[in-house]
């Protein structure tokens, strides 16, 4: 962190965010900007309006977003429950902030400011991502002549797999992660003599940080029990081929969370066809080769200090093009994503599946071995080689 840091997006505007509908999203981004701007005041002490006008400001947004945005709602979806709900959350938006104002009398400006970030956080996340974005789609199909009835089915279709992902990262990574990573910031700008005690936060900031990618990899193996530990095993020989290779120490961590999420795509797979006994239909086999670009798309904005995001994306690509989706070449192919596509042949030939059972470790190693310089990048598959078979390096359990 540079030393004239003074501001930060606790909540970072992106496309997930977009309803579509420009006036709401202009709005929401006044939301954000007044989130943001109580962020650097908690984080840098940064002067900001007074806390009273910053809840007045809040007060009147409410009455003017919210009035604009029920007045959508209500000319496509009329008294119908979605618009009824709807409203109810924003009554108790509004109840809210009125009840904040009333603790300015009785608690400390930081203690009302970190509540209410927390507060417009999880406002934003799930008021956004579940409630907002559902309407606008409702209403698009609504307006593109589709019946009421089916429009609702077809928007939760939509949204569901990919909603159900970005809210419960945004909620781990901001809410529950955003006071304890606030007070770092302070700490690392204003008392940087107590080095111990920042070397303590940071440690347990990581620790929280992996246990946010456990959670993304616990949700998986939730869905689809049947390769439970996947994930964790493929992270492992992953580390220890990339240790083997002399990756340095970042380098080897982003292997271990790239591991970890590499898969997080298929959750917006169907079951059935992840699990299906059998040989897969040519669409099902298309929907199946679109979870790399899913993966991509739910963590390229979460900013991770590694490339997480293209591992995800290109850890089925082959050396000789004949991966997927892009048909990636040699070196246009990352490292990475080479050490993670080796271990997870290794891993998902040598375990069993629903459809087949285990082949055993002999038989993976090799499909590695035959398969250098034709879908395997030839240092990758030797270390690996040369883990299994000279090193006694064992299969994790």
């Amino acid at each position: 962190m540079g030393p004239y840091l003074n501001a930060i997006d606790i909540f970072p505007w992106n496309d997930n965010f977009n309803t579509g509908v420009q006036i709401i999203d202009e709005q929401h981004q006044v939301l954000v900007n007044i989130l943001n701007q109580l962020a650097s005041h908690i984080a840098f002490k940064t002067d900001i309006p007074t806390l009273k006008i910053i809840l007045d400001e809040l007060v009147d947004y409410t009455v003017f977003h919210f009035q604009a945005e029920e007045g959508i709602w209500h000319q496509n979806l009329p008294d119908d429950c979605l618009e009824l709900e709807h409203k109810k959350t924003h009554d108790s938006f509004i109840e809210t902030i009125f009840q904040t104002k009333e603790q300015l009398a009785s608690e400390s400006e930081d203690s009302i400011i970190e509540g209410l970030l927390s507060f417009l956080t999880r406002w934003l996340a799930t008021h956004i991502l579940e409630n907002d974005r559902y309407m606008a789609a409702v209403v698009f199909f609504i307006q593109s002549g589709m019946p009421f009835e089916d429009a609702k089915t077809k928007a939760k279709e939509r949204l569901g797999g990919e909603t159900k992902v970005l809210v419960d990262l945004i909620l781990v990574l901001y809410e529950k992660l955003s006071v304890n990573t606030l007070n770092l910031m302070r700490e690392l700008k204003y008392r940087k003599e107590q080095e111990e005690l920042i070397k303590q936060h940071t440690s347990q900031l990581e620790l929280m940080f992996m246990r946010t990618v456990g959670l993304a990899t616990t949700l998986c193996e939730m869905r689809d029990p049947y390769t439970v530990g996947h994930e964790k095993r493929v992270a492992e020989i992953s580390i220890a081929i990339g240790t083997e290779m002399g990756l340095d120490s970042h380098r080897i961590e982003g292997l271990k969370v790239g591991g970890y999420l590499h898969d997080l795509g298929k959750m917006c797979i169907p079951l059935e066809i992840l699990g299906k006994p059998g040989k897969l239909s040519p669409i099902e086999l298309m929907l199946i080769k679109q979870h790399p670009q899913a993966g991509y798309d739910v963590l390229k904005d979460v900013g991770f200090p590694w490339p997480v995001e293209q591992i995800a994306l290109q850890h089925h690509e082959r050396m000789d093009g004949s991966g997927y989706p892009n048909g990636l070449k040699g070196d246009e192919i990352l490292l990475e994503a080479r050490i993670v596509a080796v271990a997870d042949v290794i891993e998902a030939m040598s375990t069993h599946r629903p459809y087949r059972s285990g082949l055993g470790l002999e038989v993976a190693l090799a499909e590695i071995e035959s398969g250098i310089d034709t879908a395997y990048d030839r240092n990758v598959a030797e270390c690996c080689l040369r883990l299994f078979r000279d090193k006694s390096f064992k299969l994790p359990s």
